[in-house]
């Protein structure tokens, strides 16, 4: 049975809870009235609207804020002073909110009077006390509740809250800020200064700077000429602070001033906030363009457009092709501002061998060929080329062509080149078993509806395979491409037997060296997708060892190829000099050069060396020595280049005693000994002037042997001539830095001419070649004027020949480098002396 202390502490808690929450519930509904006041205040400053009045207003304002807060405020001091929940408030609110009838738990606190000493009164007593806890086990002292909706019961609040929401997502400037600003009495600031920022930015593609309208100097330059060439599609941006009105419009341009009727057509994208105005506004046509501001003009400026011109782009040269099925095309496109792309389109031309157009709609059926068109700059203003593809498995290979390249620039132009009509080339195959079946596969692909007539043909070739098939897997696979034609439902079916009888002619036209060549060629592909992507060292370095040793299994399997060949009496050996057959050995120093020039990383250089290899590797034949030519080496031409390649290290080597020698006004320590200023560096200059002129005579026969030849000298080389008679006057005359300006133009005008003689021998001994040949000896020490080797296929001849330096002379040559470009940019240097490291360092960045 429970006992009074037991259940006493349990009642004593709920009326204490009761006890707090009357108490609440008193504070919070004092609080209604000072909390809203607050709140209203708040959203006031924070929104910016008390800053916005004047000053008088304002401070009627804040004292009226200030009293009713006060006011506010009485009823809550009194309420803390005397205004908390007795006990007895507990108990009756234990009794409401837990439903008790006859107050049970307000007559806990009731007591027997101290006159009665009866035992059995006590006892009695104490019985209903017991009973009176028992029935308390379930008691309620009730949630606090909020009687502001008594209060208010229009909700006011919820709008001053929803406005002090909006005032701390939307105000202006920051809330220090602000109550600083609605707290001030003095003055209010003065209004902001009108200012007028107007900047025109051409587009990015142009590579031009913007430049600001608004300027002092901009000014002075439309006093001379009022109108402005801008490109097209520029962007005027407008900013204006302090104005009440702004206003852009766009007119008629017209001569002579005078009003002008608006234009439409500009869409400006306008931004007001703060008494700033903001517009931007792109400029696709000619217009006068005006910024007022209410009745009154801020500015007033004529643009005229200077109009982006569409790319050019030209085929120079007719498309060829080798036996091999590559085509190769020469191209030349240009842009005002830079060439962002060249695309090429291939259509079937009308006339064909067979007569007007084609018979057949079959060949239609397949998509044309491609050739990739990749630009070495980033959009060049100028740039030509020559771009290459394999199309001999392509359907169209052995027809008419047309080709024509579409060029766009950055701004959205194209341009399409005239068309260029020329015969795709195809892959010639020797092998009569190949060329059976390439006849086969070209029957299908004009005429696909005379399947039943090519499986007959090809059911004939397995059936008498006697001298003809040599191998049993390519009889099972023209037996599998059998099967397939003859179960063929569709077109797409038919295409699939069309690409399996190109892939068993190239394998019985290639024999063993098919697989090994297609492990080569995907080899090769990796490296050149490493080196152009900009691969880690280690990576390209992999895909180096990889290619080498697809490369030693390509030239063995074509060794064995040539062996069996010989052996069946296919071809005749060639006897050519030993030292003119593309070995392995030479093979292996291209891979070397790559490797070394990729560890440099010049992966420029490296893929140019790669393309070569894989124009030597396409033209080499089982058995047939890549010879080279000699014819060519002892030519006039020849001859001329050797002279003038001494000449130009005369030249250079002259320009270098030059700036090592004293400038005449140095003279100082002459004077000091007791000679004339500058008269031994006026002898030491002379002597120079002397050979000088000996180099101009060199330079003058040199150009007599053109004459004598019957060829024209470069025109170049008659400027080099009256450059290096200046520089002989100014040497005689003791004037080093004109001298050094005057033998550089000398240098490079005997540069250009140097390289129009060796493109032109080139030309030459190419055209001395066989078809098989690579390309000969220009000249007896395989050099240029300019000491490069020139381009031919190996390592000893041509552009393979030192190509690369050593490790050491690519170090030594690094740390020149940035020695110059150091030297360069120290301050205080002489001019003469600026001048001639700025010669050295033209065309190395």
């Amino acid at each position: 049975m429970a006992t009074e202390p037991d259940k006493a502490p349990h009642v004593e808690r709920k009326i204490t809870q009761a006890q707090l929450a009357l108490n609440f519930e008193g504070f919070w509904a004092l609080l209604y009235w000072p909390l809203l006041i607050v709140a209203g205040a708040a959203a006031l400053v924070i929104g910016g609207v008390l800053p916005l009045l004047p000053v008088w207003p304002r401070a009627v304002l804040l004292a009226a804020l200030a009293m009713a807060l006060l006011w506010s405020l009485i009823p809550l001091s009194y309420f803390l002073r005397s205004g908390w929940a007795s006990r007895q408030d507990g108990m009756r609110r234990v009794e409401e909110k837990s439903g008790l009838a006859h107050r049970p738990v307000s007559a806990l606190d009731d007591k027997l009077p101290d006159n009665v000493t009866n035992h059995v009164q006590h006892v009695l007593w104490r019985e209903h006390r017991l009973r009176q806890l028992k029935s308390l086990d379930v008691l309620k002292a009730g949630r606090p509740t909020s009687s502001w909706r008594d209060i208010d019961p229009y909700a006011i609040r919820l709008l001053v809250a929803l406005g002090l929401v909006a005032a701390l997502l939307l105000g202006p400037g920051s809330a220090r800020r602000n109550l600083a600003d609605s707290l001030a009495l003095n003055a209010p600031a003065s209004a902001p200064q009108l200012a007028v920022d107007v900047w025109l930015r051409p587009p990015a593609y142009t590579g031009k700077p913007p430049f600001l309208l608004t300027s002092a100097a901009m000014a002075e330059r439309l006093k001379q000429d009022p109108e402005l060439h801008v490109p097209e599609n520029a962007v005027m941006s407008l900013r204006i602070t302090g104005g009440k009105e702004p206003r852009l419009s766009f007119h008629q341009p017209v001569d002579g001033g005078g009003s002008a009727p608006e234009v439409e057509g500009f869409k400006p994208q306008i931004k007001t906030a703060d008494g700033l105005f903001q517009a931007d506004v792109t400029l696709t046509r000619p217009a006068t363009v005006e910024v007022t501001d209410g009745g009154k003009t801020l500015g007033s400026w004529r643009i005229a457009l200077i109009p982006d011109a569409p790319p050019k782009v030209d085929i120079t040269d007719m498309p060829q092709g080798d036996s091999s099925g590559m085509l190769s095309t020469k191209w030349k496109v240009s842009d005002d501002y830079g060439v962002t792309g060249v695309t090429s389109d291939i259509y079937l031309a009308d006339g064909q061998d067979e007569g007007v157009a084609f018979t057949d709609p079959g060949i239609f059926e397949f998509d044309p060929p491609k050739l990739p068109i990749n630009l070495r700059k980033a959009s060049p203003k100028e740039e030509s080329g020559e771009s290459k593809a394999d199309v001999a498995e392509h359907p169209w290979a052995g027809f008419m062509v047309e080709m024509t390249l579409t060029a766009r620039d950055a701004a959205g132009h194209t341009t399409e080149s005239a068309r260029r009509t020329f015969r795709l080339p195809e892959r010639q195959f020797t092998n009569l078993l190949a060329r059976a079946l390439i006849e086969q596969r070209r029957r299908l692909i004009l005429k696909p509806e005379e399947a039943g007539g090519v499986a007959e043909m090809l059911d004939a070739i397995i059936t008498y395979p006697k001298d003809l098939i040599d191998r049993s897997g390519t009889q099972i696979a023209i037996a599998a491409v059998l099967s397939h034609l003859r179960a063929a439902g569709d077109r797409n079916e038919v295409d699939t037997v069309i690409s399996d009888l190109w892939q068993i002619a190239v394998n019985v036209e290639e024999g063993v060296l098919a697989d090994a060549k297609a492990e080569l060629e995907a080899a090769r592909k990796a490296l050149e997708k490493a080196l152009k992507e900009g691969a880690p060292p280690e990576r390209i370095a992999e895909l180096t060892k990889k290619l080498r040793q697809a490369l030693d299994r390509y030239m063995q399997s074509m060794a064995q190829e040539a062996q069996k060949q010989l052996s069946q009496g296919q071809q005749k050996q060639d006897r050519q000099p030993p030292g003119k057959v593309v070995t392995p050995q030479d093979l292996q120093k291209m891979l070397d050069m790559i490797d070394k020039l990729s560890k440099s990383g010049n992966n420029e250089a490296a893929q140019q060396m790669l393309s070569q290899l894989e124009d030597i590797l396409r033209n080499l034949k089982p058995g047939t020595p890549q010879q080279g030519q000699s014819q060519g080496q002892d030519s006039p031409l020849s001859q001329m280049l050797d002279k003038l390649s001494e000449l130009m290290r005369q030249q250079q080597k002259l320009m270098d005693e030059t700036q090592r020698a004293p400038q005449q006004d140095m003279g100082e320590q002459d004077q000091q000994s007791g000679q004339q200023p500058g008269q031994d560096s006026q002898q030491g200059m002379g002597s120079l002037g002397d050979r000088q002129q000996g180099l101009g005579q060199m330079l003058d026969e040199l150009m007599k042997q053109f004459g004598q030849n019957g060829m024209q000298a470069p025109q170049s080389f008659g400027q080099a001539g009256k450059n290096m008679k200046r520089a002989e006057g100014s040497l005689r005359e003791g004037d080093r830095e004109q001298a050094l300006g005057d033998q550089g133009e000398a240098m490079s005008k005997l540069r250009e001419g140097a390289k129009g003689m060796a493109e032109q021998l080139m030309q030459q001994s190419r055209g001395q070649q066989d078809s098989q040949g690579r390309d000969g000896e220009a000249r007896g020490d395989n050099r240029d004027p300019l000491g490069r080797p020139l381009p031919s296929s190996g390592e000893e001849q041509g552009g393979m020949h030192d190509m690369l330096p050593s490790e050491l002379a690519i170090e030594r040559a690094r740390q020149i480098l940035d020695m110059l470009r150091s030297k360069a940019g120290e301050t205080g240097l002489p001019k003469y002396e600026r001048d001639y490291i700025d010669r050295l360092l033209n065309g190395l960045y």
